[in-house]
């Protein structure tokens, strides 16, 4: 093996490994009285994402990723509050998380085939570990998917993303420094921000090119992570 610069890989869980389920997110709307495309439910994640980062908001606060997420699927205008307020019900629904990304085992399998360990770092509800590990992708220790070291969730260790101290507690898990560390996510506001304030590389997740303007490395999936390691 050659030697690296290298000795973690931090992975967001949203919008990284997985996206909001959207066959229930469909069946939401369609109750609502909106027809959605489901075509157009990958990509409004995330330009909702992108209204999280112009809006700068903080963390668990999704009113802009909802309007957005609902604009997005051409929505009537004129209920587009109610639109939003049928994601806001849902985002209270735990394990909504649940649907692997296109990329997301194959990403993972790359960047365990490098030999760098992996840890996830996410904002989530203290089910995070749970969630992942009923889709098969990953577990910790050994199991049917990708083995990785730990699985940091804010709502079980209490800070949440763009704190640094959340990446504090992971570099002390993973037993290693900062600057020996990339942390991949989608949110510029809690990612790239978090992962900087601690001293971490940071990755922007970007697949539809929305992210021109951001100031840190990018790449259109999971999949190309492993060719920063190596």
């Amino acid at each position: 093996m050659t030697d690296r610069s290298i000795d973690v890989v931090f992975l967001d869980a949203g919008g990284v490994l997985v996206c909001p389920n959207e066959e229930l997110i469909a069946e939401r709307f369609a109750a609502a009285g909106f027809e959605v495309d489901p075509t157009l439910l990958f990509a409004a994640h995330f330009h909702g994402v992108l209204a999280i980062d112009t809006a700068q908001a903080e963390p668990e606060v999704f009113d802009d990723y909802h309007l957005a997420y609902s604009s997005h699927l051409g929505l009537d205008p004129e209920r587009i509050d109610e639109a939003a307020a049928v994601l806001e019900g849902l985002w209270a629904v735990s394990g909504l998380w649940r649907q692997p990304l296109p990329w997301a085992a194959e990403g993972l399998a790359a960047i365990a085939a490098t030999g760098v360990p992996i840890v996830v770092v996410s904002n989530a509800d203290g089910t995070v570990a749970d969630v992942l590990g009923a889709t098969g992708l990953l577990q910790v220790g050994p199991g049917p998917g990708v083995e990785v070291v730990a699985i940091v969730d804010s709502g079980a260790v209490g800070v949440a993303k763009p704190d640094p101290a959340i990446f504090h507690l992971a570099l002390e898990i993973a037993g290693t420094t900062a600057d020996r560390a990339i942390h991949v996510g989608d949110a510029y506001q809690y990612d790239v921000r978090g992962a900087r304030a601690a001293g971490v590389r940071p990755i922007l997740v970007d697949p539809l090119g929305l992210r021109t303007d951001a100031d840190c490395e990018r790449v259109a999936s999971l999949v190309d992570v492993a060719a920063l390691i190596d």
